[in-house]
């Protein structure tokens, strides 16, 4: 186990290195020019060259490259080219709210889906198992702004119980400490902000996490019922063991290595696909800020967004990784 977490902690910094790569190049490399964004009013061909020199835009690329890696191991991304703020800044003011939004749309997901994907298994064939499945299915198959906006008319506009957008009242800002305002709140030691900031999470985490319950609850059957097929179960059931605890203790206990590495994967897709549900909640998030970096071709943005997003990604997947042994004796024994 030692020499598996010193080898994926080797493996971190090339990752990352691979990524920052592939990111700078096909930024670069695609057509357009954020010269031409920035200047859509301005004829004058010194002016625009001068732009083009402050950015550093006029240098080769591999030079380019080198100076911006120097800039990420000093802890400076560079400045955003619409804005000219520190994109270090932006990461620390939209990373926490996206992140605060993948954990909690993931729990929500997993929740869901292990609790039909069990269901379906145990009840496998009857008619409660084809209605878990097509709720499953749908959870995969419904475009997230589709029911982001069914969502936003059923229950904030109709019904009123939840607010429409944002992430807190901008009449009385929560003041941040870690930026997760659930956890902010309750360090405030007021558990109502944090319920209030949970009113503006529900509905965007909800719909995130309904994706990821239809693919849970899709690997939780299918683990379930082969765990359920196996020799100890039989032994545990001829033993006289309630079939709640055969189902939980021994069946869901011994199914939870796939469903932990979909959860790792599921993760990663949350916190970099999350743009389209904060466009729209409005939810000033780092998915939102990222796609419109995108369509305005403002590199330095999207390449600390996309470096950020990734190490995130691969650290969870470490521990991800790291948590079979706990989960599955044998595999710390091997």
């Amino acid at each position: 186990m030692r020499g598996y977490v010193v080898g994926r902690l080797i493996q971190l910094p090339i990752i990352l290195l691979v990524v920052s790569a592939t990111v700078f190049f096909s930024l670069r490399l695609s057509p357009g020019d954020p010269i031409d964004v920035a200047t859509e009013n301005v004829r004058d061909p010194a002016e625009i060259e001068r732009i083009r020199r402050e950015w550093g835009l006029d240098r080769p690329l591999i030079v380019q490259y080198v100076q911006y890696i120097g800039g990420v191991l000093r802890g400076d991304f560079g400045r955003t080219f619409f804005g000219n703020k520190p994109v270090s800044d932006v990461l620390r003011e939209r990373f926490p709210a996206t992140l605060e939004l993948a954990l909690l749309g993931l729990l929500i997901g997993c929740g869901l889906g292990v609790m039909l994907g069990v269901a379906s298994a145990v009840w496998r064939n009857s008619a409660m198992d084809l209605g878990f499945r097509a709720i499953a299915l749908l959870g995969v198959s419904l475009p997230s702004f589709w029911l982001g906006l069914t969502f936003i008319d059923l229950f904030a506009l109709r019904l009123g119980w939840l607010p429409v957008q944002g992430r807190f009242d901008p009449r009385a800002p929560l003041e941040p400490i870690t930026g997760l305002y659930l956890l902010d709140g309750l360090l405030h030691g007021d558990p109502s902000l944090s319920i209030k900031a949970l009113t503006y999470l529900a509905l965007p985490a909800t719909v995130l996490g309904l994706f990821v319950a239809g693919f849970v609850a899709r690997i939780t059957r299918a683990s379930v019922l082969d765990a359920l097929r196996q020799q100890y179960i039989v032994t545990a059931r001829a033993k006289g063991i309630p079939p709640t605890a055969v189902v939980v203790r021994h069946g869901l206990r011994n199914a939870l290595l796939p469903i932990v590495t979909l959860a790792g994967l599921q993760f990663g897709n949350l916190l970099g696909g999350a743009a389209i549900t904060e466009t729209v909640f409005a939810w000033p998030g780092l998915g939102r800020a990222l796609a419109e970096a995108i369509y305005v071709k403002d590199f330095p943005q999207v390449q600390g967004s996309i470096l950020l997003l990734a190490t995130t990604y691969v650290i969870v997947n470490t521990l991800v990784d790291l948590s079979y042994g706990f989960i599955d004796p044998r595999i710390r024994k091997g």
